[in-house]
């Protein structure tokens, strides 16, 4: 569905248009691009559930005269059978048209038109055995929805409808050109008899039946469609067109026909850029069966992208001869397996029509540009929804539960296909081509609902997908799974280390617990390589364990690395052999190797859930409740590596990744120069200080944006925090703590021992006092790895969780 320019780096949504003035600079500005979402506008008027309509509506004749400039006239022969005993009247609805008369059997029947919705009076009561028709015949000027996006379009080159309606409710807009039962369930077969100016000519939904001249100056067009579709999916298109025709070869063996509808001069770039078109056809059969329609149609207009069934309106500026925009092409074909074939039995279940239509074009993309194109498309995608959906959207929101005014937003869209990659993890490809295909077969040219979908998966695939939709579809907010330990027992005989893995669960939004996911767990070797359990550990609850038996004794354990699961994680991994710099958009830092001895392996993880508040001086930071990151990896002592952090805690619309933590704060206004980067080695360890850090507010204390360096970045958990009260920063006053160096002089290590328990950083200073090293401690002592050190005299320094420090003696390195 509808596509509209931006200029943010993603294609995140479909329905397009090409030419909303508000967004012509842009599109002057070549920052077209298939991403911002399709929304109602605030205060646009709230939906009601599902009801079925009282009539069963057989088949609508539609004779339309285009001749007229902006007026179009037509008359819609309805042929009709009631659903219950007893109806008088039937209703339909029409909107700023006027109704000229209604006919039944040559007789006038009386109607009123209030608003949108048009009662026709029928000559008597009528039962389900009685089947009738009468024609209703209308002229105006037809309606455009407030938006801009949806409605009948008069003006310019084009004559052309396009069947939604971004903020009208209910959002099927059929009744801006002809009288209709505007929902989402009312499915009809349809003719269209379409007069136009010559040389114009009209294309329809189903197949051209005839095509005459009444006129020296006009030209009719007959078309038919056979197959049901509710009225948002009928369309016309007339402008002075050219037809590009070819063929599709069907898993049936039978060939479907193909139109590309441009005007003359748009043809050849419109071919160039659908020569993969049969590869999404292809990709689509192959693993949701076969295409059920009697055409496959695009017909280039101004505005879309809109799938009316067999003639998709698609915008003229995205066939540009480039295959930038194929996803599009591929979303819209999509739409006749998910939308036109099944149809969501509700807006507010849209996901079922736009995210599974989304996901397949990335099933196509998976298809003509490889794994690789489909993974990043699926990350990219993953990403921006952690970060953007609920600001985009305005709040958390139910796939299943959608609010009429983000019927068309990036959670309908862009969550939706980002949990259906993860229903392809939980189901596993077989099961989910075998039960998606059979719901298609069963349900096909009727409406839906989340229930009888996943009801129907259980059923035919033996899987129970309770829990899925429940944690997935039904609820809002997101889940991420965490390490929080990892114990190793001895080598076995057979040479595997049995270990035992517990889990934590977190929520991004207000979700409950997921329960029964499906993870890869995998475990890091020393020499930075991965093996993974070979069956999913399934976890869930706020805290889980899985086992297993790794081949090495691992240094860390890792979950979803082949990013199978779409949790509230996002990273990146890459193995070093010398000084680089990397930005990692994933994981939102910047890593930077200045040296290595050897090569080594390291992942960035950005958990976009509250770090834990476990800093022993709570009174002294507020933690991070937006994100935190996790680093692991097989660095050498010796290596030298640093970190760079951006921070933006400006609200939305903005960035909004820390607005959580940038709170003003007891009456007073939030300062950047509060900022700190606490540090931990691991769950279970007390936040720390990070000793060695810069902070650079950009020139700003107040606008919420600028950056902390780590200057010597190691494996561990790193989260931004600020200090909640003032701290004074100078020696320690109680009674100093006694401390001992072992061995001293060193070669290799030196422990670190005090005569009490304390909390703070071990620092190692050089005789110019810079820092070179630096251990957390939690307890009696520290072990601080000193080789690869230049031979000489060296300090080391306590330094409490509230900054305050001393001396810890004189350590000799050898």
């Amino acid at each position: 569905m509808p596509f509209l320019p931006n200029n943010k780096p993603t294609r995140i949504v479909r329905r397009c248009t090409a030419f909303l003035p508000i967004l012509m600079a842009l599109t002057a500005a070549g920052q077209h691009n298939c991403q911002t979402t399709k929304h109602a506008a605030h205060g646009a008027a709230k939906g009601g559930g599902f009801a079925l309509w009282p009539w069963d509506i057989l088949h609508q004749r539609v004779t339309l005269d285009l001749t007229q400039g902006n007026l179009i006239s037509g008359a819609c022969a309805i042929t009709a059978t009631p659903r219950e005993v007893g109806p008088s009247t039937l209703p339909l609805q029409l909107l700023d048209l006027n109704v000229d008369s209604i006919l039944m059997d040559g007789a006038l029947l009386p109607f009123t038109l209030s608003g949108i919705d048009l009662s026709v009076q029928l000559p008597q009561a009528f039962t389900p055995a009685d089947t009738i028709t009468f024609t209703v015949h209308y002229s105006g000027d037809p309606a455009l929805d407030p938006s801009g996006f949806g409605g009948f379009y008069t003006t310019g080159t084009y004559l052309y409808n396009l069947g939604v309606a971004f903020t009208s409710v209910p959002h099927s807009y059929g009744r801006a050109w002809f009288p209709c039962a505007d929902n989402f369930t009312e499915r009809s077969s349809y003719e269209f008899i379409v007069t136009t100016t010559a040389p114009y000519t009209a294309w329809c939904n189903g197949e051209l039946l005839s095509e005459t001249q009444p006129t020296a100056s006009t030209i009719t067009r007959h078309w038919r469609l056979d197959e049901s579709i509710p009225s948002y999916l009928a369309s016309v298109s007339a402008a002075n067109y050219a037809v590009v025709r070819d063929t599709l070869t069907s898993i049936t063996s039978e060939e479907t026909p193909v139109t590309l509808v441009a005007r003359a001069p748009d043809t050849t770039a419109m071919k160039n850029s659908f020569i993969n078109l049969q590869g999404a056809f292809d990709r689509f059969e192959q693993w949701f069966g076969p295409y059920r329609w009697n055409r496959v149609g695009y017909v280039l207009t101004p505005q879309g992208a809109m799938e009316h069934a067999t003639s998709i309106h698609y915008p003229q500026s995205i066939a540009n001869g480039s295959l930038s925009y194929q996803d599009v092409m591929a979303h819209e074909l999509a739409h006749h397996w998910f939308g036109n074939l099944v149809t969501c039995e509700r807006a507010e279940e849209m996901y079922i029509n736009e995210g599974f239509a989304e996901y397949l074009a990335y099933l196509f993309l998976e298809e003509v540009n490889g794994p690789d194109a489909y993974r990043n498309t699926v990350r990219i995608n993953h990403r921006n929804m952690l970060l953007r959906a609920h600001l985009d959207d305005e709040g958390w929101w139910a796939l299943s539960e959608m609010p009429q005014e983000w019927t068309y937003g990036q959670h309908t869209y862009n969550k939706g296909a980002d949990v259906l990659h993860t229903l392809r993890t939980y189901m596993g490809d077989s099961l989910f081509r075998v039960g998606l295909t059979s719901f298609l077969d069963t349900y096909a040219f009727e409406h839906v609902n989340t229930e009888m979908l996943r009801d129907h998966l259980n059923q035919v695939t033996g899987l129970d997908l309770t829990d899925y939709f429940t944690d997935w579809i039904q609820q809002p907010g997101w889940a991420a799974f965490e390490v929080e330990s990892l114990n190793v027992e001895a080598q076995q005989p057979n040479g595997t280390f049995p270990v035992v893995v517990t889990f934590q669960q977190k929520q991004r939004g207000p979700a409950q617990p997921y329960h029964n996911v499906p993870f890869t767990l995998s475990f890091v070797n020393s020499d930075g390589s991965l093996w993974s359990h070979p069956e999913p550990v399934l976890l869930g609850d706020d805290y889980s364990t899985a086992t297993s038996s790794p081949p090495f004794s691992p240094i860390a354990a890792v979950l979803n690395a082949d990013e199978r699961i779409s949790m509230a994680k996002t990273f990146d991994a890459e193995t070093f052999s010398g000084p680089t710099i990397r930005v990692y958009t994933n994981s939102d830092m910047r890593l930077t190797v200045n040296s290595t001895p050897s090569p080594f392996s390291v992942r960035v993880e950005e958990y976009w859930v509250a770090a834990d508040d476990q800093a022993e001086e709570s009174f002294a930071f507020v933690v991070s409740p937006d994100r935190y990151w996790r680093i692991v990896g097989n660095m050498p002592a010796t290596a030298s590596l640093s970190g760079r952090f951006t921070y933006d805690g400006r609200p939305a619309p903005a960035i909004a990744f820390d607005s959580g933590l940038m709170q003003d704060f007891a009456g007073l206004a939030f300062r950047e120069d509060s900022l700190v980067m606490l540090y931990r080695e691991g769950p279970g360890w007390p936040w720390v200080l990070h000793p060695d850090q810069t902070l650079n507010t950009l020139g700003s204390v107040t606008d919420r944006q600028g950056r902390i360096d780590i200057n010597s970045l190691r494996a561990g958990e790193y989260c931004f925090a600020w200090r909640k009260s003032a701290v004074g920063i100078g020696e320690i006053s109680a009674e100093p703590t006694a401390w001992t160096l072992m061995p001293n002089p060193a070669d290799d290590f030196v422990i670190v021992r005090a005569d009490r328990p304390v909390q703070g950083v071990i620092e190692l200073l050089d005789s110019r006092g810079r820092l070179v090293r630096w251990e957390p401690i939690n307890g009696e002592q520290a072990r601080i790895e000193v080789q690869g050190l230049k031979r000489g005299a060296y300090h080391l320094r306590f330094v409490a969780m509230n900054e305050a420090h001393e001396r810890a003696g004189k350590l000799i390195i050898e």
